[in-house]
C-alpha cells in the first residue's frame, strides 16, 4: 500500500459506523482521493476541511499469505493515529491507549509535526509477525487508519501511510 494510492476517506465531523475498520464495511458513500490526505502544511495530495479527525481505508489483495514474512507500517502524521489491519490494531502513536477506539472529536496527547514535507522520514512500526500471520486474508484485506490532530484549533492534519510486506519464497 503506497501513500499516494487512492484512499477512501471520511472527514471526522461525526462518529463513523463501528464497522468502518472491517473489510466487509460498505464505504461507497465515503469520499476518495489520492494519499496523503489532510490540510495545512502543503504536503497533502487530497485537501480536506478543518476537522479534528480523519478516517482512511485502503483495500488491497494478497495472493498467497504463506509467502508473507514481515510487515512494516510507515506513517507520516500530524498529530496522532491508530492503524488497523482487518479490524485488528497494528500500530498507534500519540493518542489513547492500546485497544481503545478514540472518538472522532478526541485530540492527540501532544502536538506531533509531520516530517516528510520537511525532508524527514515517516515513523516506522514493525507489525508483530505472529499477529500478522493471524490477521492477513488470502485475497482481500483492508488497512484502516484514523488520524487525529491535537485539538480543534490546531492548524494542520496529515495522514500519509505506507504498508510494506516482506516476501519469503523459494520460487522467486
Amino acid at each position: 500500500v503506497f501513500e499516494d494510492d487512492v484512499w477512501k476517506y471520511l472527514e471526522g465531523t461525526y462518529e463513523p459506523d463501528t464497522n468502518w475498520r472491517k473489510l466487509a464495511f460498505n464505504d461507497a458513500t465515503w469520499l476518495q482521493g489520492q494519499g496523503g490526505v489532510g490540510y495545512g502544511d502543503g504536503d497533502d495530495n487530497t485537501i480536506i476541511n478543518s476537522v479534528t479527525s480523519l478516517y482512511l481505508r485502503k483495500t488491497f489483495t494478497i495472493i498467497d499469505t504463506s509467502e508473507i514474512a514481515a510487515a512494516i507500517l510507515h506513517v507520516d502524521y500530524d498529530d496522532a493515529f491508530v492503524a488497523y489491519l482487518n479490524n485488528v490494531e497494528i500500530a498507534r502513536a500519540n493518542v489513547g491507549i492500546v485497544g481503545d477506539h478514540p472518538p472522532y472529536n478526541y485530540g492527540s496527547n501532544t502536538d506531533h509535526e509531520a516530517q516528510m514535507y520537511q525532508g524527514g522520514s515517516p515513523d516506522q512500526f514493525i507489525v508483530n509477525p505472529q499477529l500478522l500471520s493471524t490477521i492477513l486474508n488470502q485475497g482481500n484485506n483492508v488497512l484502516s487508519v484514523q488520524v487525529h490532530k491535537h485539538n480543534i484549533s490546531s492548524s494542520d492534519l496529515t495522514g500519509r501511510i505506507f504498508l510494506s510486506l516482506g516476501i519469503s519464497t523459494t520460487t522467486t
